[in-house]
């Protein structure tokens, strides 16, 4: 089994401007080239220009056909005599069902993509994916549970195999009758790639900072919560003696994090101790400037899944499940190490939060080295048992 090649449809990845979306893909080509060394991987990507350059062998595919010239026509008839949005969205999502035709099996993976709006483009895919019998799986995924009935936990049950990488995730799917299975998000094996400091960062001394547009949009007031983050700054200037590192991780027109951290780097112009990391980096790259610094206080979830996969102290600015739970499977308990976006209200909470973090530095580094690598080994641990799915099928 393990010497015969097996064709893999990766879909629902949302580009590599969003550095999580490449450590998602990275990482999985990586663990299923291990796990099955005879894989071919093909991504369908809704963003494919910006998957340059793919890792191994990956061929990069569009997921949607662009809707121009007769083909708006033929949808705009097709509205007016009632066709279903579904099979609208279904036409639109043709080459990834193309794509799936030469697929020995599919894996969704989105990561959090069931987290906020319905993904209207996967129950499309996955219902026909269904009909062509092709076999599916949901990889490394975050649900909220707030959201698991009606169309979306219709939806979640079309899939073979449900991955979910943290266990509040996995025990609300199994509370809704879902057979899923705990794994890890695959970027905790993500290899970083080492580069250069760039100017005015020290290593072991950075405080790293990521805060991105959707998270401002959590907080009861953006602006409040923004200006929180300034006193952030301020603070961990007064309090250590290296740089602050800003460091944008999603870089969409619709979702990006310069603009905020923009905004921080102008009210210390005068500052040469911020610094804006502004380089086209890959996800790599960026795991390898995470693992040189002092700590991070970040948004994303892959800038802290570098942070935590490195043994860097971190503080989650979360806003959704899934840094609720990856922090609860890393440290038992998401409290002190999470800060919801939700719930801040004041620069103070923020400043005492990382004040706390400093001082459980040498702690929380010495707990990452291996509670970091179990996540590692779970997440493999899922690769292998895709293998062995796919055994049982042949």
């Amino acid at each position: 089994m393990r010497n015969r090649t097996i064709d893999f449809l990766l879909y629902g990845h949302g580009g590599f401007g969003n550095r999580g979306c490449e450590a998602i893909v990275r990482a999985t080509a990586a663990l299923l080239g291990e796990a099955l060394p005879g894989a071919r991987l093909a991504l369908c990507s809704l963003r494919p220009w910006e998957d340059a350059p793919a890792p191994g062998s990956l061929r990069v595919l569009p997921q949607r056909a662009p809707v121009r010239g007769a083909q708006r026509w033929i949808n705009a008839v097709a509205r007016r005599l009632g066709d279903a949005p579904d099979n609208l969205e279904a036409r639109r999502q043709a080459p990834a069902l193309r794509a799936a035709r030469r697929a020995e099996v599919c894996l969704s993976i989105g990561g959090d993509t069931y987290c906020y709006q319905p993904p209207r483009d996967l129950y499309a895919i996955n219902r026909r994916l269904v009909a062509m019998g092709r076999p599916t799986a949901l990889w490394g995924c975050s649900v909220d549970p707030s959201l698991l009935h009606g169309e979306l936990l219709a939806d979640l049950r079309r899939y073979a195999r449900l991955f979910a990488r943290e266990s509040i995730t996995c025990e609300a799917l199994r509370a809704a009758g879902l057979p899923a299975e705990l794994s890890a998000d695959p970027a905790f094996t993500l290899a970083a790639e080492a580069i250069p400091l760039p100017p005015g960062f020290v290593a072991g001394e950075t405080v790293g900072l990521n805060i991105s547009p959707l998270a401002l949009a959590h907080a009861p007031d953006s602006e409040a919560a923004l200006a929180a983050v300034l006193a952030l700054v301020r603070h961990a200037l007064r309090v250590t003696p290296g740089p602050v590192a800003l460091l944008p991780h999603v870089r969409w027109a619709h979702d990006d994090d310069m603009q905020p951290l923009a905004r921080i780097r102008a009210a210390f112009a005068d500052e040469p101790r911020v610094l804006l990391l502004d380089a086209p980096y890959t996800a790599p790259q960026i795991k390898s400037l995470i693992a040189r610094m002092r700590c991070l206080v970040a948004a994303r979830t892959h800038a802290t899944i570098a942070a935590y996969s490195s043994a860097v102290p971190t503080l989650a600015l979360g806003y959704s499940v899934k840094a609720l739970g990856i922090a609860r499977d890393l440290y038992g308990a998401e409290q002190g190490h999470v800060l919801p976006m939700a719930e801040l209200c004041s620069p103070a909470e923020l400043t005492a939060a990382l004040d706390a973090l400093l001082a459980r530095a040498e702690a929380e580094r010495a707990l990452l080295q291996t509670a970091a690598q179990a996540q590692a080994a779970r997440a493999g641990q899922a690769a292998a048992t895709v293998a062995a799915w796919l055994e049982d099928r042949a």
